[in-house]
C-alpha cells in the first residue's frame, strides 16, 4: 500500500510539454502518441501497465496489479516496461474533460468515482481495504480526462483508452488486447447510448 507521496492537488508538478514531444511505447507494446498540446499545470508519473493494461500512478511504488508475476506469481506490482510518462490534469486546471477520476490508494490505479456513483459501472479493487472491494480514494486529487467526441483540448494525444464497466478503471486497447480486469476476465468497454457522453478517452504524454 502506498505510504509516500500521494497524488493530490497539493503535490502537483508544474509541467510544460512542448508540441510534438510524443513518445512511443516499446515494440513489445506499441502505442503511438500523436503531436501533444501543452499540459500546463498537471501531474506526470502516470503509467500504463503491460500486464493488466490499466493506467496507474508510479510515484508511490509499484501499486497492485491483478496479474501476478515472478516464479510463483506472487509479485503483484504493476509493470511499466514499454510505457510512456502520462500527464493528467486536475479538475481545476484549464481545459475540458470528464472530472470524476480518482487515484486508488490501495492499488494505485486510476478509476472513475463519478460513473460508479451513478450506478452505470461497478468498482472493484484487486487490493481493497474497503467494504465490497471499493477503491480507496483517500488522499487523491480529482482528475480531468479528455473524452471523445467533444471533450478534447485540440489535436493530438493517444486514443484507445476506455472505462471498464466491471472495475471502473481506465484501460488501453491499442495493442489488440483488453487486458486483465481485477473482477476477473478481460476489461469490458463502456458503450454509451448517449452520443454526447464520451466513452473513449484521450491521454497525453510528457
Amino acid at each position: 500500500m502506498p505510504t509516500t507521496r500521494t497524488p493530490s492537488i497539493s503535490r502537483r508538478t508544474l509541467l510544460t510539454a512542448a508540441a510534438g514531444s510524443g513518445l512511443t511505447m516499446a515494440a513489445s507494446a506499441t502505442a503511438t502518441l500523436a503531436t501533444a498540446t501543452p499540459a500546463r499545470a498537471a501531474q506526470h508519473l502516470w503509467t500504463w501497465c503491460h500486464q493488466c493494461s490499466q493506467l496507474w500512478f508510479s510515484g508511490n511504488g509499484s501499486g497492485y496489479c491483478p496479474v501476478g508475476s515472478g516464479i510463483f506469481g506472487w509479485d503483484h506490482g504493476h509493470q511499466s516496461s514499454g510505457s510512456g510518462d502520462y500527464v493528467l490534469r486536475y479538475d481545476t486546471d484549464p481545459g475540458v474533460g470528464d472530472s470524476h477520476w480518482r487515484w486508488c490508494r490501495d492499488c494505485a490505479g486510476l478509476w472513475s468515482k463519478g460513473w460508479s456513483d451513478s450506478g452505470r459501472t461497478t468498482t472493484y479493487c484487486p487490493n481493497s481495504s474497503q467494504p465490497f472491494r471499493w477503491h480507496n480514494w483517500s488522499g487523491s486529487g480529482t482528475y480531468k480526462i479528455e473524452a471523445l467526441p467533444d471533450g478534447i483540448n485540440g489535436p493530438g494525444g493517444q486514443r484507445r483508452w476506455f472505462l471498464c464497466i466491471r472495475c471502473s478503471g481506465l484501460f488501453f486497447t491499442g495493442n489488440g488486447s483488453d487486458g486483465t480486469c481485477p473482477a476477473g476476465g478481460a476489461h469490458r468497454h463502456w458503450k454509451s447510448p448517449e452520443p454526447q457522453i464520451g466513452y473513449e478517452y484521450v491521454l497525453r504524454q510528457l
